[in-house]
Formats: structure tokens, sequence, C-alpha cells
């Protein structure tokens, strides 16, 4: 991708985010190509299966163009590929010092392997972007860390991303303030349902509204006027 910067991340830290925010998608390609450039592979996903071309178009955007293939079909084509990848992908939304599309790749096969991708609207943001203390080493540049390569050739053996607890601390405050705002958003959902159920009611004559009521504060009779009564009650 043109507008788009990867980084390893380490293993414990990416375990944290999935086992906080679960897997939106779990992926095994097999490629058929071992032409750079211009990929030829199947894609399996839980419920359904394509055949893939992708290639970059003259903006340098990598464009793919999916055919919907039988179950059957995919799985056989897989005895003809050359090289096999599969792992398991999440987003996590734009917020706080993320506020770019983020997602992180969890490789299981053939190897174990971490990576982020920070996706941009320009070559603008692409430059100015602050990278989050928790992100890893960057491999944006690194050939070795496409997906083609890895399923034909495997997974470098010295992949080791440095860890530290300021690291662990910077994730665990995201999450924090991940979960704090679906909480929020949850419980201003939970309002408006409440809402428009009794506006609802109110509607179909099952409940009254409120009556409106003087302020008992500007009818409460002053000490002067109290005096003045109970003076006469004397007289």
């Amino acid at each position: 991708m043109k507008n788009a910067r990867r980084f390893l991340v380490a293993p414990c830290i990416a375990r944290l985010i999935s086992r906080e925010r679960g897997v939106d998608r779990q992926v095994v390609e097999g490629y058929l190509s071992s032409q750079p450039g211009k990929d030829q592979f199947i894609r399996l996903e839980a419920n359904q299966a394509h055949f893939v071309l992708s290639a970059p178009d003259p903006a340098g955007d990598l464009v793919e163009k999916l055919a919907p293939l039988p179950r059957e079909h995919a799985e056989a084509l897989f005895g003809l590929c050359m090289g096999q990848i599969s792992y398991d992908r999440l987003h996590i939304p734009p917020e706080g010092s993320l506020s770019h599309k983020v997602q992180l790749d969890r490789v299981v096969y053939p190897g174990s392997l971490d990576l982020i991708t920070v996706e941009f609207d320009d070559v603008q943001q692409v430059e100015g972007f602050e990278v989050p203390t928790w992100f890893g080493p960057e491999v944006t540049a690194e050939y070795a860390y496409e997906w083609r390569y890895i399923a034909l050739n495997g997974l470098q053996s010295n992949v080791e991303v440095p860890l530290s607890s300021q690291q662990v601390e910077a994730v665990l405050d995201l999450l924090d303030q991940s979960k704090q705002t679906t909480q929020v958003r949850n419980m201003s959902a939970a309002d408006e349902v409440i809402v428009a159920l009794s506006r609802s009611l109110e509607t179909s004559g099952l409940l009254k509204a409120p009556k409106e009521t003087s302020n008992p504060l500007a009818t409460e009779p002053t000490a002067e006027e109290v005096f003045e009564q109970v003076k006469a009650s004397a007289r």
C-alpha cells in the first residue's frame, strides 16, 4: 500500500490487544504465482473463498480483484499452491494517539509474527505520523514482511521485537481509554432507548406524561403571612 506504514509489535502486546478486542477475521492464503508484483492466490475465510489477482495500480496502490469460488474448489486448489500463510486480523478503532485506520495481523503459519499496519489519506499524513510508544521497529520498506514472501519463503529466524514496561503501560492506557469510550457510548445508547420508549408509550396512551406543577417555593406563604394568619386565628 502506497499510503501506509508497517511496524512489528511485541507478541505479548499483540496478545493483550487481541484478548481485549477479539479477532475480526481468520484468513488462510495459498499462493499460486511466484512472480513479484503480480500475485495470484486463493483466500479462504470462515464462510467464503476467493481466487485473487493482486497488482499495483498506476498510483502505486495495491488493488485486489476477487472471484468467488466454491469451497470445495478452493480447498482443492490449495494442493497446487507454492506456499501458504495464515493470519488473524483485527482492527483498532481510531482514538487517542491513533487517529488513522489501524489493523493488527497475527501470523500463525508458517511461523509467529505480529504486524501493525497504519493507513493514511495522503503522503503528508504518512510523513507526519507520530509513532506510538508501543509500536516496534518499522518494516514498511522490507520485502521480507510481505504476505507473498512469507508464504513462499517463511519467516526470518532472527525476528526479535524489543519490549519495555513503558510500551506495556502505553498499550494498557490505549485499551482502558477504548473501554471507557465504549461504556460511555453504551450508556448514551441506553438513555436514547429509554427516552424513545417513554415517548412511544405516551403517544399510545399507555403512559401519561407528568402534569406540570407549580414551583412550591413560589406558592409557599412567607413568614409574615403565616404570622398574620396566626394573629387572625387568635382573635
